[in-house]
C-alpha cells in the first residue's frame, strides 16, 4: 500500500524525503561526537583548515619537504604578536595536534589548534583579561572563573610566539614515533631561534598538546629536556602507555616543569591519574589539574586551552601563577624587557560576547550537530506518523 493511501499520506511522504535528505547529517554528527578519534577519510577536510588570525597575531606558514618522521613532509602555523617593539624577544610555545589532526596529514593537520580548538579566541580572551563561562565553553565551575580572572587582574597576559606543527600520530608502542617526533621538534626549535624573535633558552621554551599531542608533549618533550623547560599536556592520551611515559620522564637529562590537565569525564583520566601517581612515587615533581567536561575539542577550546596558554605565559617567564618571580633570572634571558600589548582593542568586546573571530561563526561541526538533531526529531515523527496511519487503516 502506498503512503499516499494512508491518512496524512502527503505529510508522511514529505517527512520520509526530509529524513532521507538528512541521513548524511546524522552520520556526520556521530563523527563529530567522537572528536578525539580519527575521522573518516571523507570528513577529514572539515576538521583542520586555514583560518584568519585573531587581531593580536600575524600568521606565517612553514614547510618542510623532508623530516625525521618517516622522511615525509610537514607544515606548521607560526603566530607572531603584532606590533612587537624592536629588540624584544618573546617565549616560544610549541603546541602539538590531536589524534584526528595527525590522521588528517601534514597538508591541513597543522591548522587543528586554530580551526577546531579555537586558539585564536583563547589568545584574544587572555589579552582581554576577563574570562567568562562562554569562553570556557560552559565547562567551568565558579572557582575556575574566579581563579583565572583574579590572576589576570594581578598580572595581565603578555603572550608568546606560538608554533603549531603537524606531527605523526601515536602507536601502541610510542617509542619509534616518539623518537621521530623528538627529532622533528629539535628542527622546529632550531628554525624558530634562527628566524623568529624568540628567547633562545630552555627556560623560555615550552611544548604542549591535546590528546595524542599531550602524549607527545610528555614523551618527546622529555626526550628534548635540553630544549624545553616546561611541558603542559592537555587531556594526554595515556591509556596503556603509563609505563612507557614513566620510564621516559624518569630518564630525562634535565628537570622540567610538568603540568597535566584532565577532566572528570575524560576517558583518559584514570590512566593520567595513574601516571601522576607513578611520577610522584619516583619523586618527579609536577602539577595535575582537573576541570569538568569530556575529552573533546570543546574542552581544548575552553578550560584546557586557556589553562595551557595561561600556564605557559607565567612559566616561560620564570613566574608563579600570580606573576611573581620566585627565582632569579636564569641564563640571562628573563631580564629582557617584557612585551605588554595594548589591550584597548579587546576592551571593545563586551564580556561574554563573541570576539568576532572563529567561535562566533558557526563551524561545520555545529551545523552538523543542528542537522543531526533535526534528523533525529524527523525520524521520531516519521515512525509515530506511520504507526498512527497503519493503526487508522486497520481500524477502517
Amino acid at each position: 500500500m502506498r503512503l499516499a493511501s494512508f491518512p496524512h499520506g502527503a505529510l508522511i511522504a514529505s517527512l520520509v524525503a526530509l529524513a532521507v535528505s538528512l541521513a548524511p547529517a546524522a552520520r556526520a554528527q556521530s563523527i563529530a561526537d567522537a572528536a578525539d578519534e580519527a575521522a573518516p577519510e571523507d570528513d577529514l577536510g572539515e576538521i583542520a583548515h586555514p583560518v584568519d588570525p585573531p587581531p593580536s597575531l600575524t600568521f606565517r606558514t612553514w614547510h618542510w619537504d623532508k623530516t625525521a618522521m618517516y622522511g615525509g613532509p610537514s607544515n606548521a602555523v607560526v603566530a607572531i604578536p603584532n606590533h612587537l617593539p624592536a629588540g624584544v624577544r618573546l617565549p616560544l610555545v610549541v603546541l602539538l595536534p590531536g589524534g584526528h589532526h595527525n590522521m588528517q596529514g601534514p597538508e591541513h593537520g597543522h591548522w587543528g589548534w586554530w580551526s577546531e580548538y579555537g586558539l585564536g579566541d583563547i589568545e584574544s580572551v587572555l589579552r582581554r583579561g576577563v574570562v567568562t563561562e562562554r569562553d570556557l565553553q560552559f565547562l567551568s565551575r565558579k572557582e575556575d572563573l574566579e581563579h583565572f580572572n583574579r590572576l589576570l587582574e594581578i598580572t595581565p597576559y603578555q603572550g608568546a610566539i606560538i608554533i603549531t606543527p603537524w606531527v605523526v600520530g601515536r602507536q601502541l608502542d610510542p617509542r619509534e614515533n616518539g623518537a621521530m617526533v623528538a627529532d622533528f621538534l629539535r628542527e622546529v626549535v632550531r628554525r624558530a631561534r634562527e628566524e623568529l624573535p624568540v628567547i633562545p633558552s630552555r627556560d623560555a621554551t615550552g611544548v604542549g598538546g591535546m590528546s595524542s599531542g599531550g602524549l607527545w608533549a610528555l614523551y618527546s618533550g622529555s626526550a628534548c629536556s635540553d630544549l624545553f623547560g616546561s611541558i603542559v599536556a592537555t587531556q594526554p592520551f595515556t591509556e596503556d602507555l603509563v609505563e612507557y611515559l614513566r620510564q621516559q620522564i624518569v630518564s630525562r637529562k634535565q628537570a622540567q616543569r610538568i603540568r597535566m590537565v584532565t577532566s572528570f569525564d575524560d576517558h583518559q583520566r584514570a590512566s593520567t591519574l595513574a601516571l601522576s601517581s607513578a611520577l610522584r612515587t619516583e619523586g618527579i615533581d609536577h602539577e595535575l589539574s582537573e576541570y569538568v567536561g569530556p575529552h573533546s575539542a570543546g574542552f581544548a577550546a575552553g578550560p584546557g586551552g586557556i589553562d595551557a596558554m595561561f600556564t605557559f605565559d607565567r612559566w616561560l617567564r620564570g613566574e608563579l601563577m600570580d606573576g611573581t618571580r620566585p627565582l632569579p633570572a636564569r641564563d640571562g634571558t628573563m631580564a629582557m624587557p617584557a612585551f605588554a600589548p595594548d589591550r584597548a582593542h579587546f576592551a571593545e568586546a563586551p564580556v561574554g560576547q563573541p570576539l568576532g573571530w572563529h567561535v562566533s561563526i558557526p563551524s561545520p561541526s555545529q551545523h552538523r550537530r543542528a542537522l543531526g538533531i533535526v534528523g533525529g526529531a524527523v525520524s521520531l515523527l516519521l515512525i509515530a506518523g506511520l504507526w498512527r496511519a497503519r493503526r487508522s487503516a486497520r481500524m477502517s
